[in-house]
């Protein structure tokens, strides 16, 4: 039998890799022009959710860690989340970007991350 810790961490990546979280995300990427792509469709449908799920599922250990109410940990994850997806597109370059798009890329990540996780995310953790 599952401890009840283990399923408030199971619990919390299923909400993360949830449909419903990382549909904003596979919008965006399917509309992008292929040839700025430097990675395929099919292997961010599988990196996407599987990330999602983690980093929700690491918000929820830091936040017991740290008595972080449910509102402070989103608020907290949605502003990491995007500097950690911006940092690593940047460094694999997974995009044929200039710096005006680089720059309009992590702000939209920034909207788009925290709009994630403090709407959506945290709808679903709160309701379900």
């Amino acid at each position: 039998m599952i401890s009840n810790n283990w399923k408030h961490y199971l619990r919390s990546f299923v909400i993360g890799s949830s449909y419903l979280v990382f549909f904003p995300y596979f919008f965006t990427v399917s509309s992008i022009d292929k040839s700025i792509l430097n990675y395929t469709y099919e292997d961010y449908t599988f990196i996407a959710p599987v990330y999602l799920g983690l980093i929700n599922t690491f918000s929820l250990f830091i936040a017991n860690q740290y008595n972080l109410t449910r509102r402070m940990r989103y608020i907290l994850f949605g502003s990491i989340s995007p500097i950690f997806v911006s940092s690593i597109s940047f460094m694999l370059n997974t995009y044929n970007y200039s710096t005006t798009e680089w720059t309009h890329y992590v702000i939209s990540l920034f909207f788009k991350h925290f709009l994630v996780f403090n709407i959506i995310i945290y709808s679903l953790d709160k309701y379900i």
